[in-house]
């Protein structure tokens, strides 16, 4: 034996190497050998586990094999795609009817009475393959389930079919991204998603902390849960614009005056539809440039802003002390248009936490507070690194 070969080797077919591809060989032979010996007809592996026999590949490399095995119809993923889930759970496409079978023939997890949402709870086989004869794959139903689950906790409801209720909330939110803005968002999330070096998933027990509320206006300290903003960041959201985002949607919801509980899940409406915008409006340039003297915003920074509720004369008293600052830096950027907008949200968010110190409000009386007219003020600003 060569003394380099200390550990158990992986053997696969050269033939289904060359039918399939080499990793979805070498993954698939090894999903066989753990089915042959565990037995059954459904098997949970853990996700340190996948990593142990396979470490010469990233997170990113066996969720691609895993994907093409289920997409070519050779495995049925039962979990969310490695590692969004603790567990991989699997079974053979010849098997998975079976596996359908012995879950209905068990009357203790289909029980007939009403009962709230359960935190580990997960969707039937046959409601996903119900969804896949409309069109729908696994991949995208089960993306969809953590925010499922927390939109129903947050509800209350008791029910006894909530496989019913998991396809009408798939099939709907599947209408809805057959739409061309959504279509770009999604190209853009899985691209973010595959270049993010993924860590194993937490418990939901642990991260799903979304709590019964009785409909009621929105509080002004309101702010996101953390299932709320981690189901934002895998959709490839930058956590610093969910988190500029939040002023603005307390503003607005407090000024309409509307009574809810299910206000994280209107966040993540509200923060999508704002991203979607904004990824597709902006224009980056690959070659960065110096700031001009004469400068100014695009109107697509003015349509993201008034979507964002933020004042547009607001935005274009920012401009002068913007260029100064940068000008005076003189840093190379490669979108000034995307600085602009981070460095007016920021400022403005600060309006909206000083006034509800103060009592005064910007977005109402629609001119800013007299203290950020004088010269210290702004040059308060100008000093201001952050933006």
């Amino acid at each position: 034996m060569h003394p380099l070969i200390a550990d158990k080797t992986l053997v696969f077919s050269p033939a289904l190497a060359a039918t399939i591809g080499l990793e979805e060989a070498i993954t698939l032979t090894w999903l066989n050998d753990i089915a042959q010996a565990m037995g059954g007809i459904q098997w949970h592996i853990n996700n340190e586990q996948v990593r142990q026999v396979f470490p010469f590949w990233d997170d990113q490399k066996i969720r691609l094999a895993l994907r093409s095995l289920h997409e070519k119809g050779l495995i049925q993923l039962i979990s969310p795609l490695f590692p969004d889930a603790p567990q991989l759970i699997f079974c053979f496409p010849d098997q998975s009817r079976q596996a359908a079978q012995s879950i209905q023939q068990e009357p203790a997890q289909q029980p007939t009475f009403k009962q709230p949402m359960q935190q580990q709870w997960q969707p039937s086989r046959d409601g996903l393959n119900r969804l896949q004869q409309h069109g729908i794959p696994d991949s995208y139903s089960l993306s969809k389930l953590d925010e499922f689950i927390l939109q129903a906790r947050e509800n209350g409801n008791n029910r006894n079919d909530w496989n019913t209720q998991f396809f009408r909330f798939i099939k709907k939110h599947w209408v809805y991204t057959q739409t061309d803005a959504h279509k770009k968002q999604q190209r853009i999330a899985e691209k973010a998603s595959f270049s993010t070096h993924h860590t194993q998933a937490p418990d939901r027990q642990e991260r799903f902390q979304a709590r019964r509320e009785e409909a009621g206006p929105i509080a002004q300290q309101w702010q996101p849960s953390l299932d709320a903003q981690q189901i934002l960041q895998r959709a490839g959201i930058d956590a610093q614009f969910i988190q500029d985002s939040i002023p603005e949607f307390v503003l607005y919801w407090q000024e309409r005056g509307d009574a809810h509980k299910t206000w994280n899940t209107k966040f993540i409406q509200h923060v999508r539809q704002q991203w979607a915008r904004y990824s597709s409006s902006l224009e980056h340039s690959s070659m960065p440039t110096r700031i001009s003297e004469e400068w100014q915003p695009a109107n697509d920074c003015y349509d993201i802003l008034a979507m964002a509720h933020i004042d547009v004369n607001y935005a274009k008293s920012l401009i002068g002390e913007f260029v100064l600052y940068w000008r005076d830096s003189n840093q190379l950027q490669t979108s000034w248009n995307s600085k602009f907008l981070q460095y007016v949200k920021q400022q403005w968010a600060r309006q909206l936490n000083q006034g509800s110190q103060t009592g005064g409000n910007y977005a109402k009386s629609g001119t800013a507070q007299s203290g950020n007219s004088t010269a210290s003020a702004s040059l308060d600003q100008l000093l201001d690194n952050d933006w």
